[in-house]
């Protein structure tokens, strides 16, 4: 029998909100889950890219920054999105570029703790959202699982020890 780690962090009961849509500033990257998996991932590279890329601008950042999974092969590479909510209207440049997270119906949970926890928590948070039938609004393709959004968005961040962030999952629901 594998040994599941005990989760040390706490999180909040899954509930379902309308966000109005939003927008950011991303940079894209396709990555493994090896690239992913650790604090000093590639990944906290890009957003720190992004984030540097608005203190360099003078661009206020409007929420909290973000993860987004774009397409999810978790066997193969991941299409990934890194980002920083920001005012209607804010300009990108070449690699990072001015998008919106859509409005729509969520699930949404929030996670103190580690963030290699968040793994686990997602999967828990999908097996609740399937037990209620609710319906992720995403599209199977040859690359994988292609999410209208699938987002962490990070409260907190590289300054705190990690096992005191708050992350926030937050998928869309299918209208």
């Amino acid at each position: 029998m594998t040994d599941i780690p005990a989760l040390e962090g706490s999180m909040s009961l899954p509930r379902i909100q309308h966000f109005p849509e939003q927008p950011v500033l991303v940079r894209h990257a396709d990555l493994s889950m090896a690239e992913i998996a650790s604090i000093d991932s590639k990944g906290s590279a890009i957003l720190q890219d992004v984030l540097s890329y608005l203190d360099a601008n003078g661009i206020e950042e409007r929420g909290a920054a973000f993860f987004r999974y774009d397409v999810v092969d978790m066997d193969g590479v991941m299409s990934m999105s890194f980002g920083a909510q920001v005012a209607e209207g804010t300009l990108g440049s070449d690699d990072i570029r001015a998008e919106i997270l859509p409005a729509g119906r969520y699930v949404t949970l929030n996670h103190h703790g580690h963030p290699d926890e968040l793994y686990d928590v997602t999967v828990m948070l999908m097996a609740w959202a399937e037990v209620r039938g609710l319906r992720w609004d995403v599209e199977e393709t040859p690359a994988g699982d292609r999410f209208a959004a699938r987002l962490e968005f990070y409260h907190n961040g590289p300054e705190d020890p990690p096992e005191q962030w708050t992350s926030e999952i937050r998928i869309r629901l299918r209208d």
